[in-house]
């Protein structure tokens, strides 16, 4: 029988049926009878096996023989397990792989998440490397320090149910159980409230009917230093003291009066200031005090009729702070302990919920001021500041412009910024496109080094890379990643972390009970 397979062992199975039909022959006329291979095939079922037994008995021996291994090949040295034959599941097949060459850039955009290296070992442990296999260690500063990042804020977004609230709060808590400490500005739904109480530290609730009190007033705390570094004095805490009173009645009364203090009203207001502040003596003024200024210089003869206007304007707006509906939560002296010292402080405002958008931007106002002199102390140590619901925060000029300074001299005030956004087109809300507002939340995106993307919407994937440089397979990896999952970027580098609870932490991180989920 030739065979018409051209391939070496093709040969081999020729050879070996060849050799069979010989030996089956052979036998045959030994036993005086005619068989052939062809008769083997024609007769039953135990010949046709014989025949097999046969074929595969004289194909090992041809093998061994011709030094040909299984696959026509010659045949090489084999371990100590043996050489490889039919059905000891060994097989002496190697395919060559051809050689590939490429420039490390271009394998670093083609596989990002296997070129980079990790951020090191020091810090508060998040997660897993989904790629690289190994532990996720972030910590800010120490990223600064090795130059690894040139700014301290973070942008931390993703859409609701797929774990960027847990993560917040994983690197919050961990980073404050390292040494750190923390602030929560306008959390709208209380859910820092369980985390507060686990590390010890302090909530203030602010909102219609609740018994806390703040005065945005305040003088604040005193550093040792001046922003020169010099011995901090008298004359130059009063001044500093001063502008900071100034700025915030500037920003209520902007939101009151839904347009810019100008003119005359800043005269007023200034003179109004530094009466309240004389009357008071020791004690810090209060926005009644301040008001009762503002009747008396509209009342006066002293002063011109334009600075008399402005007066009665301004006292007609700042009069809802204590007889509006923003009526006892800022119209007294401060009933709150405020401990610079505590490992978090957490302000709630979830009682706004039903309050109007002109009392939650001035709550904003005046909380985001009374902490003020808490973030930009440098004595009060490295502190995380969170914008929980960012997308609130940034929704009135005052708040604005306040997180813009914070993005700006994190560095120089020791604090990490933590925006915290469903997605990008949330900071439209601050303005009109074209707008200074729109300009400044957008500024925002410019001065973050860190960016943590969770799973987006279908919608919001063509902004969110345009937006953050996303590469196509970075993109790709936001789009399929599970919940708990997300894509950090830091500085120049991608990691994907898959954020991991402890179970100390289950309780405190949950977010969605009522829902019966798992976190937000």
């Amino acid at each position: 029988m030739k065979s018409k397979t051209k391939t070496p062992i093709g040969r081999v199975w020729g050879y070996a049926r060849q050799a069979v039909g010989r030996t089956l022959s052979l036998d045959a006329g030994a036993a005086g009878g005619k068989a052939s291979v062809m008769d083997v095939h024609g007769g039953g079922r135990a010949a046709r096996r014989a025949q097999r037994e046969a074929l595969h008995r004289v194909r090992d021996e041809l093998v061994v023989s011709q030094a040909l291994d299984t696959q026509g090949f010659p045949e090489r040295a084999y371990p100590g397990k043996g050489q490889a034959r039919r059905n000891n599941l060994r097989l002496s097949f190697k395919p060559g792989q051809r050689p590939f060459r490429e420039t490390a850039f271009s394998m670093a955009v083609a596989y990002p998440f296997l070129s980079g290296a990790s951020l090191g070992h020091e810090g508060a442990y998040i997660g897993d490397d989904v790629f690289g296999g190994g532990a996720f260690v972030f910590d800010p500063w120490e990223l600064y320090r090795q130059k690894v990042i040139t700014g301290m804020s973070m942008i931390l977004l993703g859409a609701v149910g797929t774990g960027k609230s847990t993560c917040a709060k994983s690197l919050v808590t961990r980073l404050v159980l390292l040494g750190r400490k923390a602030l929560v500005l306008a959390d709208r739904k209380g859910e820092w409230d369980a985390i507060a109480a686990f590390l010890g530290g302090l909530t203030i609730k602010v909102g219609p009917g609740q018994k806390a009190r703040i005065n945005p007033l305040d003088e604040g705390i005193r550093p040792k230093l001046d922003p020169d570094g010099e011995p901090m004095t008298n004359a130059k805490w009063e001044m500093i003291v001063r502008a900071r009173r100034l700025n915030v009645l500037l920003a209520v009364g902007a939101i009151l009066l839904a347009r810019p203090i100008a003119g005359a009203e800043h005269t007023a207001m200034s003179t109004a200031l530094d009466a309240a502040v004389s009357i008071a003596g020791e004690k810090a003024p209060t926005l009644p005090d301040f008001t009762k200024q503002l009747h008396s210089i509209s009342a006066s003869t002293e002063f011109s009729d334009e600075t008399r206007k402005a007066a009665e304007r301004l006292e007609h707006g700042y009069r809802r702070c204590s007889e509006g509906d923003l009526r006892g939560m800022f119209d007294g002296h401060t009933t709150v302990v405020f401990d610079p010292d505590a490992p978090i402080i957490t302000v709630n405002t979830k009682a706004l919920s039903g309050a109007s958008p002109e009392a939650r931007k001035v709550a904003y106002a005046c909380t985001g001021s009374w902490a003020e002199s808490m973030v930009t102390n440098a004595d009060s140590g490295q502190r995380l500041c969170v914008y929980e619901e960012g997308w609130d925060s940034i929704s009135d000029q005052a708040s604005l412009t306040r997180m813009v300074e914070a993005w700006k001299l994190a560095r120089d005030y020791g604090i990490f910024n933590i925006l915290i956004v469903h997605k990008l087109g949330d900071l439209d809300i601050a303005g009109d496109a074209g707008s200074a507002m729109a300009a400044m939340a957008r500024s925002l995106l410019g001065d973050t080094e860190v960016k943590v993307i969770y799973r987006q919407e279908s919608a919001n994937l063509a902004t969110t890379q345009k937006e953050l440089g996303l590469t196509d397979a970075e993109l790709k990896e936001v789009r399929r990643n599970e919940q708990g999952t997300g894509l950090w970027k830091v500085g120049r580098r991608a990691i994907n972390v898959r954020n991991i609870r402890t179970t100390a932490e289950i309780r405190p991180f949950d977010t969605d009970s009522k829902m019966g989920g798992i976190a937000a």
